[in-house]
């Protein structure tokens, strides 16, 4: 007894030690599926790290400690704390001596949307990023101030990555751009719960941001709408994904991408964004409720929440047979008739999610060459062609990841 007491009393002390000088930092929604997806990403890559699980339920947060110290196989190096993020008090207490704060929480609306990023700001965080996509709160995000922190906003899978993935793309044609679609596939959320659901539902009630002649707007009564069907793949190339995702049916919906990436581009064309689900009664069915429900019906919390809860077993049910598998392409054309497109595909949505809020805090913390405190877009921060090789190195060699290609589109093709 008095050995395993003194073998407990070492661990702890040795814990303490190696915490103090390793670089902590905060995931609010960590104990959420995308939450620990990020954790266990993060000490995959950097094992020094000190991970803080920050959620509302202390014993889901405890299940989610315990499986990313399962996944990472040593424990003692991520814990949990109890936080509401819409809580001023709770939110100063948890920022407090962190060096970063991913926040995967969402649904990022609401009067105290804006609340993580401010007292992050207010802080000093060496790094601060988010998976939101809204266009309001994107709009009020970038007009704060900020002191010492690198804050990037919509850096998820998509948006995020596909931001990146589009300057690539765009670069690689002569000329100015002209018109840039962004593609999505999705099937299995990897348990990624109704947070996910709540806010595709929420979604269907939005304006669609788009360029359209190269203006900027706001399209009402657009989102579910049918944009027929992509190849999540090139020709002759990838095999495996071209049996596994293959040609897909997507829906328009209001990422932001196809307004802010499109705007930072200065198209001259169009722009639009959509999406796609497995099995593909899903997309037909979201499509009916779309023509069905009022568009004001939507955007409620009864609604689109109660909705939300409804499917989710429907979609556990449905995931176990589908599977999980996440696709984006992006496809670029310029005004001298030039195309190129990115491509790139993942066994697990939610890991590609988490992954790539782990790869772009860590190219914020680690980088030397990263630009000036403030609150930037991915294609903002990125916009440098060293800068976005780095970081698009770093995107597209997770673990999990079956396929990526930048490449000019030739007639043959």
């Amino acid at each position: 007894m008095l050995r395993a007491l003194i073998l407990s009393l070492i661990f702890v002390v040795a814990g303490g030690l190696a915490s103090v000088g390793s670089r902590h930092v905060l995931i609010l929604g960590g104990s959420g599926r995308i939450g620990t997806a990020t954790a266990i990403h993060f000490l995959t890559r950097d094992p020094s790290l000190h991970i803080r699980l920050a959620g509302r339920n202390a014993q889901r947060g405890q299940k989610a400690v315990d499986e990313v110290n399962r996944e990472v196989g040593r424990a003692g190096w991520c814990d949990f704390v109890s936080c509401d993020y819409t809580s001023e008090v709770e939110m100063s207490s948890a920022v407090e001596g962190m060096d970063a704060v991913v926040h995967v929480a969402g649904p990022f609306v609401g009067p105290n949307a804006l609340r993580p990023l401010q007292l992050s700001l207010a802080a000093g965080v060496g790094a601060y990023v988010d998976v939101s996509d809204p266009i309001e709160y994107l709009d009020a995000a970038r007009k704060m101030h900020s002191n010492s922190t690198v804050a990037v906003l919509c850096a998820g899978a998509f948006p995020g990555m596909s931001n990146v993935l589009a300057m690539e793309a765009a670069s690689l044609c002569d000329g100015r751009t002209k018109d840039l679609n962004f593609s999505y596939f999705t099937a299995g959320l990897g348990g990624s719960g109704t947070v996910n659901l709540d806010i595709t539902n929420y979604g269907f009630g939005e304006p669609v941001p788009r360029c359209v002649e190269g203006e900027p707007v706001l399209v009402d009564d657009y989102a579910g709408s049918d944009l027929g069907r992509v190849n999540f793949y090139f020709d002759d190339d990838n095999v495996s994904d071209r049996e596994r995702i293959g040609n897909r049916a997507c829906w328009a919906w209001p990422f932001p991408e196809a307004f802010t990436v499109a705007s930072k581009l200065n198209i001259s064309g169009s722009s639009r964004a959509g999406m796609g689900t497995a099995p593909a009664i899903w997309n037909d069915m979201l499509r009916l409720l779309v023509e069905i429900v009022p568009r004001r019906w939507w955007r409620t919390a009864a609604f689109s929440g109660g909705m939300a809860r409804f499917s989710e077993p429907l979609v556990k049910a449905t995931d176990l047979f589908v599977g999980e598998t996440h696709a984006m392409r992006i496809d670029v054309t310029s005004d001298v008739g030039e195309r190129s497109a990115a491509v790139q595909s993942h066994e697990s949505f939610r890991r590609c999610v988490g992954q790539s809020c782990a790869e772009f805090c860590l190219d914020i913390l680690n980088s030397k060459s990263i630009r000036e405190p403030g609150v930037y877009l991915p294609e903002d921060l990125y916009e440098d062609v060293e800068a976005r090789e780095r970081i698009i190195k770093c995107l597209t060699t997770t673990p999990g990841t079956t396929a990526y290609r930048s490449t000019k589109i030739y007639a043959n093709k």
